[in-house]
Parts: C-alpha cells; structure tokens; sequence
C-alpha cells in the first residue's frame, strides 16, 4: 500500500472535529444545538439568567466629523476643521466599507485606536465614540421572502473561575463567551 493510500484511510477512519465542551459547573458534555432545558439538565441552574428581544438590524451608515487642525493659505495661523469619515456596516454589524472624506481605505486610526475593515459596530463604537449620524437600511429579507421578526435571546451566566456565559437564540445554544 503506498504513502497516498495510507493517508486516505487514516483521514476517513480519524473521528472528526467536534464542538462539544463541558458544563462550567461539572464534567457533562453539551454542544451548540441544544435547547435551554437540555442545557439546565445537564449544567443545573444558571446564577444568572436575563432574556431580551433582539430585533433583526439592516445595514447602517455611521459618520463622523473628527476635529483637526489645519494650515489655512497664506497666513501664518492654523484654523480648527473636521475630516468627515463614515463607515458602513453590513446587516450582521460587521465593517464592510470607511470612507475618509470620500476615499476609501482600508482602516484608519482618526478617532484613536485603528479601525478596520471586518471590525464590529462595538469596536468601532469604542475607538470613535457614537457617531454624529446614522443611516439605517432595511434589514434583508429571510429566505422564504416574508420580513424577519424579532428573535429571544437568552443568556445564562455561570459565576464560575473564569465566568461563562451561554447565549440562546429561540431557545436553541449558539454561543459560548
């Protein structure tokens, strides 16, 4: 049997790669997928539990005007002025376009801490500050066509050494933080 053939037998016998992880609370094994009351079963009770709607967001525009100090023609003196920067998200909140006074870049460090694109809307949110004005877009449509509706979010948090928090979308586990 020849080196090609070994390896395609040990990757197709190789078990594979598996999301699961444990309870913070004990050693039982739960995986993204399972409802709230599988979870507590397994876990026991959260030390905390919050539920909150989570509306569906469409693409936004953010801007800002960012103050700056600029030489004015023939006099000696500087005059105060601002570089008009927007950037735009996608409907998932991530950066998908900055734009310094109408040009396009890649990221930027204007309001501080650098910005780029791919960054979320808290990230940007932190370097920048609350933007001056923000254009909202229609959220897109769900696949069947019909508009999206709200979803229930819940999060359990486990006061465990580190803490963990585990957020449900509709009941159903998809996150670990």
């Amino acid at each position: 049997m020849n080196h090609t053939k070994l390896w395609l037998l040990a990757l197709i016998l190789t078990p594979s790669t598996s999301f699961a992880f444990f309870c913070p609370t004990n050693f039982k094994q739960i995986d993204f997928g399972y409802t709230i009351e599988q979870v507590t079963e397994a876990c026991g009770a959260p030390d905390k539990e919050e539920t909150r709607e989570k509306k569906p967001e469409g693409p936004q525009e953010w801007s800002y005007y960012v103050p700056q100090t600029v030489g004015t023609q023939g006099i000696s003196s500087q005059a105060k002025g601002t570089l008009k920067t927007q950037v735009a998200f996608d409907s998932s909140g991530k950066l998908i376009n900055i734009s310094v006074n109408g040009i396009g870049v890649g990221s930027t460090s204007l309001c501080g801490t650098t910005v780029n694109l791919g960054d979320s809307q808290d990230k940007v949110k932190a370097a920048c500050g609350e933007p001056t004005f923000i254009t909202k877009g229609d959220p897109p449509p769900s696949p069947s066509g019909a508009p999206q509706v709200s979803k229930k979010i819940t999060e359990f948090t486990y006061n465990t050494q580190p803490p963990v928090k585990l957020i449900f979308e509709d009941g159903i586990l998809k996150e670990k933080q």
